[in-house]
C-alpha cells in the first residue's frame, strides 16, 4: 500500500513555524499540537 502525501498550504506552514518559535516548542511538540492524531 502506498501512503498518501499530505499537503499543507504556505499559510499553515508559516503559522506552524511561528507557533514553534514563539512558544519555544520542539518540532515534535508543535506537530502534535497542530496535527490530528
Amino acid at each position: 500500500m502506498s501512503r498518501k502525501t499530505q499537503r499543507y498550504s504556505k499559510e499553515f506552514k508559516a503559522e506552524a513555524v511561528r507557533m514553534v518559535l514563539e512558544n519555544q516548542l520542539s518540532i515534535s511538540e508543535g506537530a502534535s499540537r497542530l496535527l490530528p492524531s
